[in-house]
């Protein structure tokens, strides 16, 4: 293996990591704005319906990965 491909596939994970990061950050500002918005009209702040949909959502992307989709709704859940 040559120092260059080690370092190209480093700098991928890196690109890669930083991507998921800001995606992350921003879906996080997008629960908190769902959070306002059904605070301010007075709407339950859990929708079963709507979990269930995203659950059933993160199943079909998981694609054998299924561990890791569920880990990252979970973490969503935990910081929203």
């Amino acid at each position: 293996m040559k120092a260059s491909d080690l370092q190209t596939l480093r700098h991928a994970i890196d690109g890669t990591d930083e991507a998921i990061t800001a995606l992350l950050a921003s879906r996080r500002k997008l629960s908190h704005q769902i959070i306002a918005l059904k605070a301010r009209d007075g709407v339950p702040p859990l929708d079963v319906v709507r979990e269930a949909e995203i659950r059933r959502r993160y199943d079909l992307m998981a694609r054998g990965s299924g561990s890791v989709a569920h880990a990252i709704l979970n973490w969503c859940r935990r910081h929203a």
